[in-house]
């Protein structure tokens, strides 16, 4: 059953563009009147800096890549494990399904920089989580405070008393998370939407569920186990 009102799903997980700028300076090039014995040491020196640099690079590369994958998760089959946040998620166990491969990209081109790491659902589409992964140091407290505005402005036709949304806290695997919490009625039909933020160093990841009630969000979060 889907509704006919607009519910922050996929928007919750934008975060800012990261971009990289790479700066590299111009060598000076060697004297025409330089030595031949010094044009061929100062080659011989370029090549094994290079040489270097190319095994620094790669292996730093590597090393980021790992990284990388650590923070993004890993599926197999209808289980999502992520090492690096300590969860894991099995979607079967609850009753629910993996969004197969077209269907995931589609809905994570939807959310901004392909944050989006896992999306599962239920039959009837009433039930559903995401994992998402944020950018570095995002500022919790004012990231809840955005969505709770968009969520307001976006929902302002079903009108304000009936829209429900604020920022509180959630025991989630044994610990206190920052969560924001909204209920939206349209219809004669109450839709809760949740979003618990947990982190791992400077890492951060949100995880977002759907329901029709407060007991299949509470069902939903505890579908996240720890990984380990």
């Amino acid at each position: 059953m889907r509704k006919n009102f607009r519910i922050i799903m996929m928007c919750i997980l934008t975060v800012s563009a990261l971009s990289f700028t790479a700066c590299g300076g111009k060598g000076n090039k060697a004297e025409t009147t330089a030595e031949s014995t010094v044009e061929s040491q100062t080659a011989t020196t370029e090549e094994s800096s290079e040489t270097v640099t190319e095994s620094t690079t790669e292996s730093a590369g590597e090393t980021s890549s790992v990284a990388a994958a650590d923070i993004k998760g890993s599926l197999n089959g209808d289980v999502y494990t992520n090492d690096e946040f300590n969860i894991k998620f099995d979607a079967k166990a609850g009753g629910m399904v993996m969004a197969g491969a077209e269907e995931f990209n589609v809905m994570r081109e939807m959310s901004s920089d392909d944050t989006l790491e896992m999306y599962a659902y239920d039959d009837s589409y009433t039930k559903i989580a995401m994992f998402g992964v944020l950018k570095d140091n995002t500022d919790i407290k004012s990231y809840i405070d955005d969505n709770i505005a968009t969520i307001k402005k976006d929902n302002e036709g079903i009108g304000e008393n009936n829209i429900k949304v604020e920022s509180t806290t959630v025991k989630f695997l044994g610990e206190d998370a920052p969560c924001l919490n909204a209920q939206l009625t349209s219809g004669g039909v109450t839709q809760y939407h949740t979003q618990v933020f947990i982190k791992s160093g400077d890492h951060v990841a949100v995880i977002a569920v759907n329901g029709l009630d407060e007991q299949s969000i509470k069902d939903c979060l505890a579908m996240f186990t720890k990984a380990k």
